[in-house]
């Protein structure tokens, strides 16, 4: 996670948030393995790798966070009807994205085997290579099942690195947004 902020004087303050478990010794082994090894097996098959992630939104329409003076507290107003999460999720290969797909829920593991067998797996090709972080949903037998039917294979990014993802550094957004809109 990053943002800057600007000051009065003009200049910026930058912060870059880590997983502080990165600094652990099997998190540190199983990334620098990931980064040499597996790195150099992807320079050959670039057109064969297949980023997946998903991100989503809340129809609260608010921020959760504002200013206000010191002592006094930030109030603002936001609807408090029918609020709904959507997730977007998609895969990124080098020549743009695919299986592009929004739901109107948070992701479960339902509803990523309904993902990877309605858009994902039509789109796999033998040889392919599914990569996906480590959040619980993706780890689905089924969803793992349909990926080795097409001939494909799915592997997991090491723990807590998410920014080993080129989903992660905000292409994948304006992917998306030249795509789509």
């Amino acid at each position: 996670m990053s943002g800057a902020c600007s000051t009065a004087w003009g200049s910026v303050i930058k912060k870059t948030l880590q997983a502080s478990e990165q600094q652990r010794a099997d998190v540190r082994q199983a990334r620098e393995l990931w980064m040499g090894r597996r790195n150099r097996f992807f320079n050959k098959a670039l057109a064969r790798l297949i980023f997946i992630d998903e991100t989503s939104t809340n129809t609260k329409l608010t921020k959760r966070t504002g200013w206000a003076p010191k002592g006094e507290r930030f109030r603002t107003h936001a609807p408090f009807g029918k609020w709904q999460t959507q997730t977007f999720i998609a895969g990124l290969r080098c020549h743009g994205l695919v299986a592009p797909w929004i739901v109107n829920a948070p992701m479960n593991a339902a509803i990523f085997e309904h993902y990877v067998e309605t858009q994902l797996a039509p789109e796999l090709s033998p040889g392919d290579v599914v990569i996906l972080d480590n959040v619980g949903f993706h780890k689905n037998e089924r969803a793992e099942q349909l990926v080795r039917q097409r001939g494909a294979w799915m592997l997991f990014l090491p723990p807590y690195s998410p920014d080993l993802n080129p989903c992660m550094d905000g292409s994948c957004g304006s992917r998306v947004s030249d795509q789509f809109w």
